[in-house]
């Protein structure tokens, strides 16, 4: 028994001595800066329940999704708290736990006429979506390129302003970040339509380590995260967010 609570022990001054850096890009509501600089979002906010639940010393930054993904992918310490799991993805890290769900669609503007009854019928226009996200590859992949069918950029602000242009035909997008993106350009969220939903495209966002997080600390943050969904905070969470 006495050796028991000595191992706890250690695990935890351990955990609290080896900080992790928790990073994600600059995505409202999911997290985002303020105006007052300060690092927001339902997202963050389970990352704060799941850190206080592990104890551990932990920071939060934002960046760029490329420098983000990177950082994971080369830094023990570092974990991504809104990865989207895909086929691609599942052998290159550690998987801690689903953070949210979120389906993936076309969208169009509102009244366009155009009806597509699967993704291959959308070839014949020309689909948006962010470079270096898993929704191009997932384009690609389904016969999408570029100069022909398939525009990228780097920012949804861009996307939805070409689509308002009408110089793109659809936006490869999820849904809960919609009314967030849209109403900072001043758009309207009845100006588009949901034309496809892409079944087949990945829709679980995930809190993820990189290859080489420790094992103490992988698992401490997996029942973290898994406690606070069995005590109703990652639910409070939510519903302070406006989500079911």
């Amino acid at each position: 028994m006495k050796i028991a609570i000595v191992l706890l022990t250690l695990v935890s001054c351990l955990l609290k001595a080896e900080q992790v850096e928790f990073v994600a890009e600059d995505l409202p509501p999911y997290h985002f800066k303020d105006e007052f600089g300060q690092t927001k979002g339902v997202l963050v906010d389970i990352v704060h329940a799941v850190a206080k639940q592990a104890k551990m010393t932990y920071s939060i930054e934002l960046y760029p999704f490329a420098r983000a993904f990177r950082l994971l992918k080369n830094k023990p310490n570092v974990l991504m708290f809104s990865l989207l799991k895909s086929p691609s993805r599942e052998e290159q890290f550690i998987w801690l736990g689903k953070v949210l769900h979120n389906s993936a669609y076309l969208v169009s503007l509102n009244g366009n006429e155009l009806r597509l009854a699967n993704l291959d019928q959308a070839k014949q226009y020309t689909v948006g979506t962010i470079r270096g996200y898993y929704s191009e590859a997932y384009l690609r992949k389904a016969g999408f390129e570029e100069e022909e069918n398939l525009y990228l950029s780097v920012k949804y602000q861009n996307l939805w302003q070409m689509l308002f242009k009408k110089r793109i035909d659809f936006v490869l997008t999820n849904t809960f970040a919609l009314n967030n993106e849209l109403s900072k350009l001043g758009f309207k969220v009845a100006d588009v339509e949901h034309s496809l939903e892409l079944n087949d495209f990945p829709n679980e966002l995930h809190l993820v380590g990189n290859s080489s997080l420790s094992p103490a600390v992988a698992n401490t943050l997996q029942q973290a995260l898994k406690a606070i969904k069995e005590n109703g905070e990652y639910q409070r969470i939510l519903n302070e967010w406006g989500l079911n």
